[in-house]
């Protein structure tokens, strides 16, 4: 079950809120969250408006519901520490980059993990990619990863015209996002993969580009897909957090 997950550390002087991407869940977040916690930091891992039910719900919702409720959560929060980060997976990562811009929100960095501003569709190696998860067996560790990833009950072929105005939306948070990033200013830190399937590797080059306005580093993977990390590099994407948030 998809829900969202609360951890309060006593003493504590940083919080991170973490923020899942489209169809996404807060499972995606559980070996992170728990390294967070494990270093000294409350942390708050968000379910996003319209996610954790069926395709036909998760339609009735947009990009304004789903930062609205950062932003709520973000305020909840903010006053009982000193500073707060921001990790982003995917679409969670545009949400993140907007709510820095509030000043109010004390954010301290944004770490983002395959964060989008140019999506794979009709590239050749993107559509090898999928039709081998098409292919995998239900167990196999991949594909078992991205049914725990999707938080979207019933999400078949039958479900595609539910979610012609949630890609919408996407797309117009994308080109949000894209505009606003030479106004970011806290510090960002960026993991992409070569292999991810869905967010182009271009992305990261697009946001190094945009967000000049601030401290950013880059870190490349070479194995993991967009939403299947293998263990040494899941080990790496918590190393490159920890000392972010250090």
């Amino acid at each position: 079950m998809h829900t969202p997950v609360r951890q309060n550390r006593n003493g504590a002087e940083k919080a991170v809120v973490f923020i899942h991407g489209f169809m996404g869940s807060p499972d995606s977040f559980t070996d992170l969250a728990s390294a967070v916690y494990e270093n000294g930091c409350s942390y708050v891992s968000v379910l996003l408006p319209g996610h954790g039910v069926r395709a036909g719900e998760f339609a009735r919702f947009g990009a304004g519901d789903w930062e609205r409720h950062v932003q709520n959560e973000i305020e909840n929060i903010r006053d009982a520490y000193k500073a707060i980060f921001l990790v982003g997976h995917s679409m969670g990562g545009l949400i993140a980059l907007n709510a820095s811009l509030i000043r109010e929100n004390k954010v301290a960095g944004v770490f983002l993990i395959a964060t989008p501003l140019k999506i794979n569709w009709l590239r050749f190696k993107s559509l090898f990619s999928k039709l081998r998860l098409l292919a995998y067996p239900k167990n196999h560790e991949v594909k078992s990863a991205y049914a725990r990833s999707n938080s979207i009950a019933g999400s078949t072929l039958f479900s595609l015209p539910f979610l012609v105005k949630p890609v919408k939306e996407l797309y117009q948070l994308m080109n949000k996002t894209k505009k606003h990033l030479p106004e970011v200013f806290a510090p960002v830190c960026m993991i992409h993969s070569i292999n991810d399937e869905t967010a182009s590797f271009k992305s990261a080059k697009l946001l190094d580009e945009g967000l000049r306005n601030t401290q950013r580093t880059a870190v490349s993977l070479s194995k993991s897909w967009h939403a299947h990390y293998p263990e040494d590099e899941r080990k790496i994407i918590a190393g490159k957090l920890i000392e972010f948030i250090q």
